[in-house]
């Protein structure tokens, strides 16, 4: 009797020990294929992340391009606008003339001159000479002035026209902007060219 239960106990006991086997089975095939399908979804979210990065940056070139092409053009305008300046220009009498004379706000308390001063159609000596560039203004109710080419000079040395431009910084809420430009001669205080631009 006691070699019979001893049996059963064996028989059941080897029969647990193999069920135990296959679960411990089936939990690691099923921990092979989790790992597999993380593996498998890392690397597409990998492939996927490298996609957008090469697409924000094919747009972000696009856009660079977009933008130099714009510059391009405006590049090409001004220089148009700069060769009709000078076809118009017919002043023989004069040493010198603005043929251009404008003033664009760059950003919030900051200006950008432009001039073109051209040189008399008869003259064939050197363009020689200083300019003064001021710009009038109202600020707290009052007027004001800023100037450029007193200290230091803005000199001036061309032959048939010279293209000028720089900054102008008025205080922060600066209206009723006036630019006021000369071009002086080499000697003395003698104005030989001038031009106004309001905005």
């Amino acid at each position: 009797m006691l070699a019979i239960l001893m049996a059963g106990y064996w028989l059941g006991y080897r029969q647990f020990l193999s069920e135990q086997a296959q679960t411990q089975s089936q939990h690691q095939t099923a921990t092979h294929k989790a790992q597999a399908q993380i593996a498998s979804l890392t690397a597409s979210a990998a492939l996927l992340t490298q996609q957008v990065t090469i697409l924000t940056s094919e747009r972000d070139a696009l856009a660079q391009a977009q933008k130099q092409a714009q510059q391009d053009v405006a590049a090409m305008r001004e220089t148009l606008s700069f060769f009709e300046s000078l076809l118009q220009s017919n002043d023989r009498s004069r040493i010198a003339s603005f043929v251009a004379c404008d003033l664009q706000p760059l950003e919030p308390g900051k200006f950008r001159y432009r001039l073109l001063l051209v040189q008399g159609t008869n003259r064939t000596d050197e363009l020689l000479g200083r300019l003064q560039v001021n710009l009038q203004f109202q600020a707290d109710g009052k007027k004001a002035r800023i100037s450029q080419g007193q200290a230091p000079i803005i000199k001036v040395q061309a032959r048939h026209y010279a293209k000028l431009e720089g900054e102008l910084t008025p205080p922060a809420g600066a209206s009723n902007l006036a630019m006021d430009v000369q071009f002086f001669g080499e000697q003395g205080n003698q104005v030989l060219a001038s031009c106004q631009k309001k905005i």
